[in-house]
């Protein structure tokens, strides 16, 4: 979740000038060595966020080992866009990029500094009928800050929507296309979801919903309570029914500081999942190089996956439509 500190996090006008060439593909082009990953969900988040962190390394196209101690900066952000469009094609399907160009909230900044640039990795899930409807599944992928490696916030989330996105490519029957989205800059005053909520309000997309998840790998009391932030009457309700079924609590907040506000703003029924955010049921280690693989309550994680996959599964399944509701 972000922060109102976006003085603090604009980078000096010669950082925007510095091209990283390490990894210099374009989309299309692999530079991350095909990903495998095992069966059950534990295991399948505890390799992804393990080489999210640098925990784990993972290959290069060339046949280097590599790994992500960060995903801050410009370079290790590029690097991650690699791994995720490895992670999606490990998957049988087409990443895509959606790069952007956004500009600051103050004019003037942008005499001083180039306008935030980034790109968002996303990949859509075809309906098994003919439908123009979609469900949009998003998780930000960068960072607060350097030499963060961001275990909790955010690669909890980014594994629970690769893993849903994996468990739905199962299902035999699909009455709405997928969009999955691993957003950029959600640390800098939710840009790269802002960018990416205009794009489908641009490209007229018809949402069902939108549900983007933050921090979902804490559980300091055992309780596996889950916050839904800014749910909609329809989508509280399907989680609640859900939530019931699995025996988890679960409670509303009016917290925006994190990327379903850009949908809502776009006038998108949408909800952000959390852990106990509003409860302060946190580590503490927000933003802070101690934010690593260590933390991650694996058991909690991927019960939250059970429950976010019900709830998707239920909506993909559905034959309702948003002509309808």
């Amino acid at each position: 979740m972000t922060e109102s500190r976006s003085a603090r996090k604009l980078w000096p006008f010669f950082t925007v000038l510095l091209l990283w060439t390490g990894c210099s593909g374009g989309p299309g082009i692999p530079n991350v060595q095909p990903l495998t990953f095992p069966a059950t969900t534990k295991a399948f988040q505890q390799q992804m966020i393990g080489q999210l962190t640098g925990e784990q390394p993972f290959v290069l196209a060339n046949g280097s080992s590599t790994s992500l101690p960060s995903r801050w900066s410009r370079s290790e952000r590029n690097l991650t866009v690699h791994y995720l469009e490895a992670l999606i094609r490990s998957m049988g399907l087409v990443p895509e990029r959606h790069t952007y160009r956004f500009a600051h909230s103050n004019p003037g900044i942008d005499m001083l500094l180039e306008p935030f640039r980034g790109t968002n990795v996303y990949a859509e899930l075809p309906a098994t009928v003919v439908t123009s409807e979609y469900l949009v599944l998003g998780a930000h992928y960068d960072t607060g800050a350097r030499g963060v490696p961001g275990a909790i916030d955010n690669a909890s989330g980014m594994a629970l929507i690769a893993r849903v996105l994996q468990q739905a490519s199962e299902l035999s029957l699909r009455n709405k296309n997928l969009i999955v989205v691993f957003l950029d800059q959600e640390e800098e005053e939710l840009i790269g979801s802002q960018a990416f909520a205009k794009k489908l309000k641009r490209e007229g997309k018809q949402v069902h919903s939108v549900h983007t998840i933050d921090m979902v790998g804490w559980d300091g009391d055992n309780n596996r309570e889950v916050e839904l932030e800014m749910p909609s009457a329809r989508l509280e309700e399907l989680y609640r029914k859900h939530a019931k079924q699995l025996g988890i609590p679960i409670y509303t907040t009016q917290i925006n500081s994190t990327d379903h506000f850009s949908f809502i703003q776009q006038g998108y029924e949408a909800v952000g999942i959390s852990q106990a955010y509003a409860k302060r049921d946190n580590s503490g280690k927000k933003d802070t190089p101690e934010d690593v693989y260590g933390l991650v309550n694996f058991e909690y994680l991927a019960s939250t996956t059970e429950l976010v996959f019900g709830v998707i599964a239920d909506i993909l399944t559905s034959k309702d439509s948003t002509d309808e509701s």
